[in-house]
């Protein structure tokens, strides 16, 4: 067989097996990991509103009682909709009755600050507690969170385990060994105080005929749950081929070794 030929071949096998062997692989039952979910019994209040710090808020027994009471994921207004705080946005002119609606309509709100008197300048706190099932020794124990808008920093039993510094961006999950600071088979505590994106941040922003809400969506706006492993676990496998400059070699790099595949 003529080299080109042959190198066409092994070319061919090389990106059969890249191409197909994932959509088997994704055809094939998947093993995720039990995911214990944290949807329900939260509460939200304005940083405004709270004179106590992290570290306390997030300890059992905190007394939230006063707080507005929220299933997640929900941003802070959609959060005070649900609780009849606010009325319903979608009728009538009811929006604009929202506090913090005063902002200028001469351009996008998401690229302008928060307004004055606005509540949602201020960060928000969202808690819940819930008691992990007691489980195995030797288990490492996951916080994952899918989607929060825009920055937060987030606390669990008393400890703060990430930073608004860190934790930034609407568009991005986070996963945290919380092994250390988790007490299985009794119950526990979560504070996240989030903090609406500024104008340079890239936010979920709005069209001029859609109007933004006051807090420009701030929140938990995706999902929150629990997850455990053993000591070691695999995250985002990747496998990625290159040929050479003359087109006659592929080396296929995976996240452990490299290889020459053609």
């Amino acid at each position: 067989m003529p080299r080109s030929r042959k190198f066409s071949t092994r070319l061919m096998e090389g990106l059969f097996v890249s191409l197909l062997l994932p959509m088997m692989v994704a055809g094939a039952p998947e093993i995720q990991p039990a995911r214990i979910y944290l949807h329900k019994n939260w509460q939200i209040q304005s940083s405004c509103e709270v004179t106590a710090i992290g570290e306390q808020i997030s300890s059992t027994g905190f007394d939230a009682n006063a707080w507005h009471k929220a299933d997640i994921p929900a941003t802070v207004v959609g959060a005070l909709v649900t609780d009849k705080t606010y009325p319903d946005p979608n009728y009538g002119t009811n929006l604009k009755s929202f506090p913090g609606m005063n902002y200028s309509d001469k351009n996008l709100f998401a690229n302008q600050d928060m307004p004055e008197g606005s509540p949602f300048r201020c960060s928000w706190w969202y808690r819940t507690e819930f008691t992990p099932p007691a489980g195995e020794a030797k288990k490492t124990e996951w916080l994952n969170f899918l989607g929060i808008n825009y920055r937060a920093n987030i606390w669990i039993n008393g400890h703060k385990i990430a930073d608004a510094n860190d934790v930034a961006g609407t568009y991005r999950s986070y996963e945290f060994d919380v092994s250390k600071f988790l007490q299985p088979g009794k119950a526990n505590a979560i504070a996240v105080e989030v903090f609406a994106p500024g104008k340079y941040d890239l936010g979920i922003t709005w069209v001029d005929w859609n109007p933004t809400p006051p807090d420009k969506d701030m929140g938990i706006w995706k999902e929150v749950f629990m997850t455990s492993s053993g000591d070691v676990a695999v995250r985002n496998p990747f496998v990625s081929s290159k040929l050479d400059a003359e087109r006659r070699a592929a080396r296929r790099t995976r996240w452990d070794r490299t290889e020459t595949v053609c």
